[in-house]
């Protein structure tokens, strides 16, 4: 590394190059924030960089994306920007992850972090990264900005078991939204057509220098306990900071506890069906609702007829509701989110469970078992 590259950053007294090189940075959606967010932190030295994002580049981010140019019109966004922020420091170590992070980010690499920066444009991805954070405590940053409004959100997990986490003051009209994209539990409606809010550079490049600088404040060995929220206006340059309270009733984090302890599909087979006072109707929650079975009422009248399908119900969409043989929409749909220990080690013995991973409190403990992929 040429030490001279980062001369003027050894004269602010705060900031130390060693363990900004020593960092580990995830950056989860490449549109205009985390372009800026990916930008900042290749300029300030960052030692190591994963971008995540399944989506292409489109003409009409070009006004909004300082990585991206006319010529990669069509390629896929954590690509290109990998190059980019290689090109802005050789030094960094950087890669990308095409693809959703919630199948490409395992728990091990979320842990392996120094922070997750969330720069994604919906609440069920913001929701499943919190959830990806609680679980390995890694601290997490989310964003969001309008055409006026910039707003950073910082939940310092790592430091703290009480720091109120994303879905804590969560409104209602949040979960009402997301619920408007599905039809029958988690199949994705046909003819939805995601709202999209106008931006421009002036509120993603400010969202991204406030999330970059909060990045690394959590570098520092200073424990924090509140999780906070900036807004700023990007036309008066008035801001507000404030403490986001723990809720209690948090879906998200009431139900994890403080003792979460991490375990693998192999080690699951092996020591969870033989835990004391295990019972067979012990339920575990899957961290993705699971399409279990089919049946058309018309043409497949006996209930024992159903198709068995088991696989995520996030593959399917409502199509699934009309039957191939005779045209109607008479198909019955079984979703779940919970599988029993008796199913649970009947499914392992023939195949994989189809998510994520699954929870289960024992003995005071919370358990999370990862699937393996």
């Amino acid at each position: 590394m040429n030490s001279d590259r980062y001369q003027r950053h050894s004269l602010i007294d705060w900031f130390s190059q060693a363990s900004v090189k020593t960092s580990r940075f995830a950056i989860v959606g490449c549109g205009a924030v985390g372009n800026e967010v990916a930008k900042n932190l290749a300029l300030l030295g960052a030692g190591h960089m994963d971008l995540y994002d399944f989506d292409s580049i489109e003409v009409h981010n070009l006004t909004r994306s300082v990585l991206f140019r006319e010529g990669d019109v069509g390629r896929f966004k954590a690509d290109v920007a990998a190059e980019r922020v290689k090109e802005l420091d050789p030094n960094i170590n950087v890669s990308a992850f095409v693809g959703d992070f919630w199948e490409e980010m395992s728990l091990d690499q979320a842990a392996s972090y120094s922070c997750i920066i969330c720069c994604v444009d919906n609440f069920e991805a913001r929701i499943r990264l919190n959830q990806l954070c609680l679980i390995t405590k890694t601290n997490l940053i989310n964003t969001g900005i309008d055409s006026r409004f910039s707003q950073v959100e910082v939940f310092p997990f790592k430091s703290s078991d009480d720091s109120a986490c994303y879905e804590c003051n969560l409104p209602n009209s949040a979960y009402e939204r997301m619920q408007q994209r599905y039809s029958c539990g988690w199949l994705k409606k046909i003819s939805f057509v995601e709202k999209k809010i106008p931006t421009t550079i002036i509120t993603s490049s400010l969202t991204g220098a406030l999330a970059a600088s909060n990045a690394l404040e959590m570098l520092k060995d200073v424990p924090r306990v509140e999780s906070k929220r900036m807004l700023v206006d990007s036309f008066s340059g008035k801001s507000t900071i404030s403490t986001v309270e723990k809720s209690c009733t948090c879906p998200g984090c009431s139900s994890l506890g403080l003792s979460v302890s991490i375990l693998k599909g192999g080690e699951l087979v092996q020591g969870v069906f033989n835990l004391p006072s295990m019972s067979s109707d012990d339920c575990f929650i899957t961290s993705d609702p699971i399409l279990v079975s089919t049946r058309c009422t018309h043409c497949q009248p006996s209930i024992g007829a159903a198709t068995i399908v088991f696989e995520k119900a996030s593959k399917y969409d409502s199509s699934v509701n009309t039957c191939e043989l005779c045209g109607e929409e008479s198909v019955e749909v079984v979703i779940r989110d919970s599988i029993s220990l008796s199913d649970l080690e009947r499914v392992f013995q023939g195949g994989k469970l189809p998510c994520k991973y699954i929870t289960f409190g024992y003995a005071g403990q919370v358990f999370v078992i990862e699937m393996e992929r």
